[in-house]
């Protein structure tokens, strides 16, 4: 396969799996954004070998290290062929190699597959952080070297890893039941489910779909009309809170970004940013049904997008003529 068709595969993958990203960064120069589809594709077949695991058990485990072992041989100088079973494979080795990405977030990602492989309760929330830094934000470390702009500072991948962290503690709130039915996972960490009073029951019981007559739509009424309880609403919050203080930190600091891609970074962050909103709007119904924005919602947030990246673009335009005017 030639090194275009292959990119077209990632490309493919992106546009199937993640419309939502494909086209808030289709608008990127055409090579980030082909480099960017080809971690994607990565990303992509890394998570899913983790959410297949029920199915294919220690196979699973097989394919993890195969392919922790074919990274590995990309920074160890071995000549390889191509790995026929995926095309996406020779854009993922072009991409690392022309952008220099580090090992380590690659590592990271899939040693972040293998604790959902042998998942175990989240203890702490420092244990949930850490989860969500290998399992996301190791992305935000694989994507910034396509992102950085010139003002970026020695806080840069902090800041790319924290927008991955943000990001997956949205997805962990928004798909609390579908994860314990589908996957029988539960990441809310240990200590703050005992603190509220929340039980593994609790959440089992409100994630059910064979109430009444085993139909979704008996499930969400059932749900609707009883609420979900205060201290399971309280619980959700305090973790929301936390992710909202990430992107938040992140939208201060939006200025580390090439131009190329502030704008599809910060629409990335405030579409995802508003799926809090979404299950709040829902009455936290994250249980049995999957909140998303609209298309609707989303062409409203565009207002905001805007802002944000006119006051960065304004201020990175002030700073360009101070340094012109210090230099002169």
């Amino acid at each position: 396969m030639s090194l275009n068709a292959s990119y077209r595969a990632a490309e493919g993958i992106m546009r199937e799996r993640a419309s939502s990203f494909y086209l808030v960064f289709q608008g990127m120069e055409r090579s980030k954004f082909l480099d960017i589809a080809a971690i994607y594709a990565f990303c992509r077949y890394a998570d899913d070998l983790a959410d297949d695991s029920c199915q294919r058990g220690s196979l699973v485990e097989d394919d993890l290290d195969r392919l922790e072992n074919k990274v590995r041989s990309l920074y160890d100088g071995e000549e390889l062929q191509s790995w026929s079973k995926h095309e996406w494979w020779d854009a993922f080795v072009q991409t690392v190699k022309t952008r220099r990405i580090p090992i380590v977030p690659f590592l990271n990602q899939i040693e972040g597959q293998r604790s959902d492989v042998h998942f175990k309760p989240v203890e702490t929330l420092e244990d949930l952080i850490e989860y969500c830094k290998k399992v996301a934000g190791t992305v935000g470390l694989m994507l910034a070297p396509m992102l950085r702009g010139q003002r970026a500072d020695e806080r840069y991948e902090r800041i790319c890893e924290t927008l991955g962290v943000a990001m997956q503690i949205t997805n962990i709130l928004r798909d609390i039941g579908e994860d314990i039915r589908q996957r029988k996972r539960v990441y809310l960490p240990r200590m703050l489910m005992e603190h509220y009073g929340v039980s593994v029951c609790k959440i089992e019981d409100l994630s059910k779909l064979n109430r009444s007559r085993g139909r979704l739509k008996d499930a969400v009424l059932s749900v609707r009309d009883s609420e979900v309880p205060e201290e399971v609403v309280l619980l959700w919050e305090e973790l929301a809170v936390l992710a909202e203080r990430y992107y938040e930190e992140v939208f201060e600091n939006l200025y580390m970004f090439d131009s190329d891609s502030l704008r599809a970074v910060t629409t990335a962050g405030v579409y995802y940013r508003a799926i809090l909103d979404e299950v709040r709007k829902n009455r936290y119904n994250c249980f049995t049904t999957r909140c998303y924005t609209s298309m609707k919602t989303k062409k409203a947030l565009m207002k905001q997008v805007g802002i944000y990246v006119d006051k960065h673009t304004e201020e990175g335009s002030q700073c360009g003529k101070r340094e012109r005017a210090h230099r002169g």
